[in-house]
């Protein structure tokens, strides 16, 4: 039995006490990387042995253009007891696709590596946005992934208090890959944190005003610059191409997100208007250290 959907932000209700950092991050170094995945192998056991190889901590890819083999998928519901705040759809399959933009938050969860990915794609011409099951993910054919991979710092799933979610953390690892140049960081978000006030912050840090901005979450809610705004509270959201602050000429998050009424949504978001409902997974990247 799913619960009502929250009808404004103070229905929402998190089950455990509020964390102290609300915007947690790790600086780090991160690569820009291109490599290729043969078709019919399981994604997650490619991008271990791609990580293991290159003695990556973690890593945040774009997985648009990739085509996949049938695939399983959820997208955000209500919820279905009275500790969480929202939940997932039932588990949904896709015969196949090729993803028009997507997003694979790439770390370690239980003892392995484990990503996290919310993809947009066309399934018999009707619009998809779900965050997609891992496990159930082979490329239908041989395919280029980029993005960056990480050293110093890393996504890792442990049980967050407030949410009663597993989610990923950011974590250190800066014993592995001491003496690096920090050209970047990863961050989450905690519930209510706006994205477009997070992100000029946290980017602030990093002492330039041209960054690049990835990442995925969810919103509760969301009003753009450019299109009328989801007024559904419980949403699954990726960070579009070019989100950041190109040659610093001020932040500009483009996003795509689904809400629980399968209603699509894509737009700039207007800065305050854009609170995370469980959870946001960013990587912030300085320009002026491209290679």
């Amino acid at each position: 039995m799913r619960r009502p959907a929250p009808k404004s932000l103070a229905e929402i209700r998190h089950p455990g006490p509020k964390a102290a950092d609300r915007r947690p991050f790790i600086p780090c170094a991160a690569e820009a990387v291109s490599f290729e995945i043969a078709s019919d192998r399981p994604l997650l056991e490619a991008l271990g042995h791609w990580a293991e190889a290159e003695g990556i901590d973690s890593a945040i890819l774009n997985l648009g253009g990739v085509a996949l083999a049938p695939f399983d998928y959820v997208m955000p519901d209500r919820a279905i007891d009275d500790r969480h705040a929202a939940w997932y759809s039932d588990t949904r399959s896709c015969e196949k696709a090729r993803l028009e933009e997507a997003v694979a938050v790439f770390g370690w969860r239980d003892g392995g590596w484990f990503a996290h990915i919310h993809a947009f794609w066309l399934e018999g011409g009707q619009k998809r946005l779900g965050h997609l099951l891992p496990d159930t993910l082979t490329l239908a054919t041989t395919s280029t992934l980029t993005g960056y991979g990480l050293k110093g710092a890393r996504f890792e799933a442990a049980f967050d208090p407030e949410t009663e979610f597993t989610l990923f953390r950011v974590k250190e690892t800066v014993s592995r890959h001491s003496g690096l140049p920090i050209n970047a960081l990863i961050a989450t978000l905690a519930p209510f944190e706006d994205i477009h006030q997070s992100v000029e912050s946290l980017a602030a840090t990093l002492g330039t005003p041209a960054y690049e901005v990835m990442g995925l979450g969810s919103f509760a809610g969301a009003s753009f610059h450019d299109t009328a705004s989801m007024t559904g509270l419980i949403s699954e959201i990726l960070l579009r191409p070019g989100a950041g602050s190109p040659e610093g000429k001020g932040l500009s998050i483009p996003v795509r997100c689904v809400d629980l009424d399968g209603n699509y949504h894509q737009g700039t978001v207007l800065a305050g208007q854009a609170p995370t409902l469980v959870t946001c997974e960013l990587l912030i990247r300085s320009e002026d250290s491209s290679p």
